[in-house]
């Protein structure tokens, strides 16, 4: 489904967010990341649908080789839906209008059809009450579920999440991570960066390591967590298992 071939990625000499990653993620798996600040963790969601460029290597993507210049990018990227820590929802719309503008622009639905999608969404995210609400309007968990039925209302193969829950008070956490545990038992292939490691361990079928840029190291969640082989992964464990 996703397939890493030494890729490499540098924004300058000092600053090389990727270096040498070989990734192979299968459909259906649920791969989540982990590592400090400045590991490269973003970087590696974001070379995936091309929001940022490689330097070396190469990415293959539901069959589709992301250097290849007739890849077309607006295809491969209404396959791949993203959530970002910050919910980057369109302040002036409404619920709604933010969940059946892509759908309706991209994907050719009518206004009716992606109404009717775009309810259905928000029934099973726990939040058909607020349709007609502006984000302003929301708590950040619920912003949070808006922004996750906004991108599955592209019905992407891939969904990658990045922190969702990073910014989110603590007791709003547990409701956008059971959305995301609806989406594991359903199948999807996500790829999600968190440092919730209880969540990772539920969920995730591997669990991975980075660190400068690197993959330090792959495994079974409980494997990584209760006896990590690298120096860097028991120190990094270590210190979240201690906060939590």
């Amino acid at each position: 489904m996703i397939k890493f071939i030494n890729v490499y990625k540098a924004f300058n000499d000092q600053c090389i967010p990727l270096k040498n990653i070989n990734l192979e993620i299968s459909k259906g798996e649920v791969v989540v990341v982990c590592g400090p600040s400045g590991a490269g963790k973003s970087t590696l969601l974001r070379v995936i649908n091309k929001l940022e460029p490689i330097d070396d290597g190469e990415i293959i993507v539901d069959g589709m080789h992301l250097s290849d210049p007739k890849t077309n990018l607006t295809k491969l990227r209404a396959e791949i839906g993203v959530v970002f820590q910050h919910f980057n929802l369109y302040p002036h719309k409404t619920v709604l209008k933010n969940i059946t503008l892509a759908p309706r622009k991209v994907r050719g639905l009518s206004r009716k059809q992606a109404r009717e999608k775009a309810v259905q969404l928000l029934e099973r995210v726990g939040l058909a009450h607020k349709r007609d609400a502006f984000p302003i309007q929301l708590s950040g968990g619920e912003q949070q579920r808006v922004a996750i039925a906004r991108s599955l209302a592209m019905e992407p193969k891939i969904m990658l999440f990045d922190e969702p829950t990073s910014a989110l008070d603590p007791e709003l956490i547990s409701e956008v991570l059971e959305v995301m545990i609806s989406l594991v038992k359903e199948g999807m292939t996500m790829v999600i960066i968190t440092h919730e490691l209880a969540f990772a361990q539920k969920v995730a079928d591997r669990l991975i390591f980075m660190d400068n840029g690197e993959i330090l190291e792959v495994g079974k969640p409980a494997d990584i967590l209760v006896n990590p082989q690298h120096a860097r992964t028991r120190e990094f464990v270590s210190k979240i298992l201690h906060v939590h």
